[in-house]
């Protein structure tokens, strides 16, 4: 199996992780592995250890990029590819112009948000041109399902979680800036309007009333950062709440909570809160996308309406004042990705899907 990946995003967020293990996998498996990216992106500089991963250098400057299509089927061309596999919108659609010239190989496109596409002639061309779509959630595959998408085209195959990379010693308190012995909350996703940090922010002045020694700490970078910094101090969070941007020892914050937070209203599965789960902490979320198929209320954790402050405080409040409960649901989330949420599984499904394309199964 010959798999092209490609992606044209300058950043790295969890949509290049899960593609990253994906092709490490496929690699270790003895798959021909490629990745096609922009020049000086972190996706091209990504150190791949062991896995035999290609790299090309490519444009990739905009959906209508036709040098870059053409590009994308030389490399496929030269290379006998058999799956061109994109992993953002944009890729989707040069992946689907490069097919036009180089007709031999199938597209498959993943989808990792919850809200339909849009409307319009040329996008539900782009939609129906895959061969495959890979959704991450059952969620994400309904929305494609109600756009018209058939039951063959869009598959399911989870989104995962990297135990190995969890397996870390938890963050010192006194490292985070954080009193021993007091509730510490933590979140994890890039400051922007769909994961709703605002909400959380709300909720965070309420539970303050019930536990004022609280704190929360807040992982990731975006544009709403000075936004949330002017409500924490409306709010009168200053003392309680850190912005910390990005770290690349999230893992090890992740590992010192006593509760892990999502409030976002828009997600495809919600990775971060796997990795709340995986790492056995109990988990409060709002529901968004597929977030109520691993966050199970009253089972693996506590599921509130999204955009409601006052449910998402008092989810918090109740996990604070029962941690036997909690720790309960902590331990069946953790149960859960073990047996349906690994990469290994992730790995395995997408494989699937390629195999049953070139009819290998």
């Amino acid at each position: 199996m010959r798999s092209l990946h490609i992606d044209e995003q300058t950043g790295w967020r969890g949509g290049e992780l899960q593609a990253s293990w994906l092709m490490r996998g496929l690699a270790a498996r003895g798959h021909w592995v490629g990745l096609a990216a922009r020049e000086g992106s972190p996706f091209l500089k990504h150190d791949f250890g062991e896995a035999a991963v290609q790299k090309f250098a490519v444009s990739l400057r905009s959906e209508a990029d036709i040098a870059s299509a053409w590009r994308l089927a030389r490399i496929a061309r030269e290379n006998r590819v058999d799956i061109l596999h994109a992993h953002t919108s944009h890729a989707h659609t040069l992946a689907c112009l490069a097919r036009g010239f180089y007709p031999a190989c199938k597209v498959v496109a993943h989808r990792r948000v919850s809200f339909p596409p849009k409307g319009g002639a040329i996008n539900r061309w782009k939609y129906r041109a895959p061969d495959r779509i890979v959704c991450v959630s059952g969620e994400v595959r309904r929305v494609l399902l109600d756009y018209g998408l058939s039951p063959q085209q869009a598959v399911l195959v989870h989104s995962a979680v990297n135990l190995d990379r969890l397996a870390v010693p938890a963050a010192s308190r006194e490292s985070l800036g954080v009193p021993e012995g007091v509730p510490l909350l933590v979140s994890a996703g890039a400051l922007v309007g769909h994961k709703d940090h605002a909400t959380l922010l709300d909720a965070m002045a309420e539970v303050r009333k019930h536990s004022p020694d609280a704190r929360l700490l807040i992982l990731g970078e975006g544009p709403l950062r000075s936004d949330l910094e002017a409500l924490i101090q409306r709010l009168g969070l200053t003392q309680l709440v850190q912005l910390l941007g990005h770290r690349d020892d999230a893992p090890a914050v992740l590992r010192a909570a006593d509760i892990y937070v999502s409030s976002s209203w828009s997600e495809g599965l919600g990775t971060s809160v796997l990795e709340g789960l995986a790492c056995g902490i109990p988990v409060v979320a709002a529901e968004a996308g597929g977030i109520p198929e691993i966050v199970l209320d009253g089972e693996t954790g506590w599921l509130v309406p999204n955009r409601n402050a006052g449910a998402l405080a008092a989810a918090i409040v109740e996990c604070l004042e029962h941690p036997e409960e909690g720790r309960r649901r902590a331990a069946a989330g953790r149960q859960l990705v073990e047996q349906q949420f690994t990469v290994e599984r992730m790995v395995e499904g997408n494989l699937a899907v390629y195999e049953d394309l070139l009819g290998k199964s």
